[in-house]
């Protein structure tokens, strides 16, 4: 399915499955409402421009996931997963506590997120709300205390601003490397 604008799933509980691969041209918004379920199933591969998912929202796909600049992933407990059984390619990936992403066929992106979220995988920029997020990261998408905003950082991304410094993506080469998350 090719959707030309912009994919909003509401705030939940929802349960979609797309028998195929997905695909839009601008942002995926997988979000629910604090925690309220919502299970997103693709039974192929998904590509979006940005993605953001959230809280209780749940996506499985069982092709590889591309998406052209950056991919979100905030609170839920635990609860918030993206999991794809091939490749997971971004130009990075911003994960706070909670949230996590699982690709058996490896991540291609620059990776912010916190300590600990994989066994088998350091994140390259680590996201401890220490207020180090200067050395990093544009000013505009900077809360008070020197930490990403995301949602700032979302909506930059979405306009199509780089959200780092320059000459930041390049101090990481990994980054244009497949890596492990289990």
């Amino acid at each position: 399915m090719d959707v030309p604008g912009s994919i909003d799933t509401g705030d939940g509980p929802y349960v979609i499955q797309n028998n195929g691969s997905l695909k839009t041209a601008d942002h995926l918004h997988l979000w629910t409402d604090d925690s309220l379920p919502g299970l997103v199933i693709i039974r192929g591969d998904l590509h979006a421009r940005t993605l953001s998912f959230g809280n209780g929202a749940r996506i499985f796909v069982e092709g590889s996931v591309l998406v052209e600049d950056c991919l979100f992933g905030q609170y839920g407990d635990r609860n918030a997963v993206l999991s794809a059984k091939g490749e997971l390619q971004a130009r990075a990936v911003f994960l706070a506590h909670g949230a996590r992403i699982y690709a058996d066929g490896g991540v291609r992106a620059l990776i912010y997120a916190p300590q600990g979220s994989w066994e088998s995988l350091t994140p390259d920029i680590e996201n401890e709300g220490m207020g180090d997020g200067a050395e990093y990261f544009d000013p505009s998408v900077l809360d008070r205390y020197g930490d990403l905003h995301f949602r700032q950082a979302v909506e930059a991304s979405r306009a199509g601003r780089s959200l780092f410094l320059p000459g930041i993506e390049e101090r990481f080469p990994q980054r244009l490397s497949s890596r492990r998350t289990a």
